[in-house]
């Protein structure tokens, strides 16, 4: 008969960036033998969305010197791109270092290929590393021993148990069906819809289109323009966004000294924008950038996220979370130029207002009917081709997904009551169950995080989740002696953190 297998079994549901971020934090930490296992669909780990693209136009939105896998090597990418920045032909642009660089997102995903393989090559027999390719469906708690265990089930009928559980279940589309204007019946499937720009054959045929519409003006537009570009297009693009804001080159500039100041148990959203009207008078007063404000602000989020009051995260979301996301997420000169490129042609326009309705033709082509934000009556255009940039569903109370759904019906989740993922500890990014309470051995990563700290979605905050994530799980699995030297290695790591935003404010390490 054969043996049990007594090793700890670590399960991580969700093969992107911070799924891989997590396994590679416990490759690193782990002494004892155990087993580790990624339920991921696709046939590759660590790209996801943002890093499988083929587009070596489309940048990391970020300086190198910031982007490491490793909480605590803030300069691992930047030495590996020192060691073989030539990979592919890339190399920065004339005159930028290395570590102010923003490379190639194909770049980056070659990065992440590279570290997890030489991540298992040092764990070597301590680790027995599985690729599950399958979906997630379910999640059973089994209570038969101290700890709970969790029994994942997957799309191909097998039933992995796993002693703790990372949940990095990444994006999720938004269905047109829960947009906030009306969808005629034949648009969804119409393939001039475009709902996934990533997919398969989403800009098959554009060469001979003459119109494509954009709803949405974020980074996903200017990917988007540069797809259809490179596939032949030569019409026109016209990109509609509520309030009319465009996505911002990163200027290469200091951050504005730390100013926000707010009492340690509560804040004031009013007193808060106070104090950022005074500072952005100052920065026009000196004729310095606004962008020197973002850094300043954001090394507070999480803070002031954990602090605000119901009424004033609802006002954020109602009022300022466009313009901060605009401030926020700006991209690299490169991309943008294509965009600049286009307008200069006459080809590109951008108007403000929104859209009322989405009908197909009965030449198939599509009718989008929007209302300008300048007073002008509802206009009509009939486009080639509508492409879908309006962002993605973080709401676990309606995301049609039979993971998330089963999670939250067996109560092993507890959605967040705005609708950004679900809650969980601080300390541990444990989740809490429906009554509120933390779960030994589950965790979550990544975009399911943003109803605990907001901004959850880019690598400067995910890989130091997946470090408190993958610290947590080996405390939890390892013997006490051993427990004790994973809490100082994750008391250092969360001091390396802390060091790297302050240098960020103090203008050492701009954002």
């Amino acid at each position: 008969m054969p043996t049990p297998d007594t090793r700890p079994h670590v399960v991580i549901v969700g093969g992107g960036l911070a799924g891989t971020a997590v396994a590679l934090r416990i490759l690193k930490d782990v002494e004892q033998p155990i087993r580790l296992s990624i339920v991921e669909s696709r046939p590759t780990l660590g790209l996801g969305i943002a890093y499988g693209t083929a587009h070596p136009e489309h940048l990391v939105n970020g300086l190198a010197k910031l982007f490491s896998l490793y909480d605590d090597e803030p300069d691992h990418l930047v030495r590996w791109l020192r060691a073989g920045a030539g990979v592919g032909g890339w190399q920065p642009p004339a005159g930028v270092a290395i570590e102010e660089s923003m490379p190639p997102r194909q770049v980056y995903g070659a990065y992440v290929l590279a570290s997890l393989t030489a991540a298992l090559s040092r764990a070597g027999h301590r680790v027995e590393f599985r690729h599950l390719r399958a979906r997630a469906v379910d999640v059973l708690a089994q209570h038969d021993t101290g700890q709970p265990r969790y029994r994942v089930v997957l799309d191909d009928g097998s039933q992995p148990l796993a002693d703790a559980l990372v949940l990095a279940t990444g994006i999720f589309a938004k269905p047109l069906a829960r947009q906030a204007f009306t969808v005629g019946a034949g648009v969804a499937p119409s393939p001039r819809y475009v709902g996934d720009i990533w997919q398969a054959g989403a800009w098959d045929g554009v060469a001979r289109d003459a119109q494509i519409v954009y709803l949405g003006a974020g980074l996903s537009a200017v990917d988007s323009l540069i797809m259809a570009e490179k596939a032949g297009f030569k019409g026109r693009h016209l990109v509609l966004s509520r309030r009319g804001q465009g996505v911002r080159v990163r200027e290469d500039v200091q951050p504005w000294p730390d100013f926000l100041r707010y009492a340690p148990d509560a804040v004031s959203l009013r007193d808060l924008l106070a104090q950022i009207r005074v500072q952005r008078r100052e920065i026009r007063r000196q004729g310095a950038s606004w962008q020197r404000l973002v850094p300043a602000i954001r090394a507070h989020v999480p803070q002031l996220w954990t602090l605000a009051s119901p009424r004033d995260r609802q006002r954020f979301l109602g009022r300022l979370r466009a313009y901060w996301e605009a401030a926020l997420h700006r991209s690299a000169a490169a991309p943008l130029a294509w965009q600049a490129r286009v307008h200069e042609e006459g080809r590109h326009r951008h108007e403000a207002g929104r859209v009322q309705s989405i009908a197909a033709q009965a030449d198939g082509r599509l009718a989008v009917a929007w209302l300008p934000r300048d007073g002008r009556p509802v206009q009509t255009l009939v486009a080639d081709r509508v492409v879908n940039c309006l962002g993605f569903d973080f709401d676990w109370r309606q995301i049609d997904d039979p993971l998330v759904r089963q999670l939250v019906a067996r109560g092993l989740a507890q959605p967040d009551p705005l609708g950004f993922g679900v809650q969980a500890t601080r300390e541990t990014h444990a989740l809490r169950d429906a009554a509120g309470q933390p779960q030994p051995g589950l965790y979550a990563v990544g975009h399911a995080l943003r109803g605990l700290i907001w901004e959850s979605n880019a690598i400067g905050e995910q890989v130091p989740q997946a470090g408190t994530v993958g610290r947590a799980i080996l405390q939890q699995l390892a013997p006490a002696a051993a427990a004790t030297v994973l809490a100082r290695a994750a008391a250092a790591a969360g001091a390396t953190v802390r060091a790297q935003r302050a240098g960020q404010e103090a203008g050492t390490a701009p954002g």
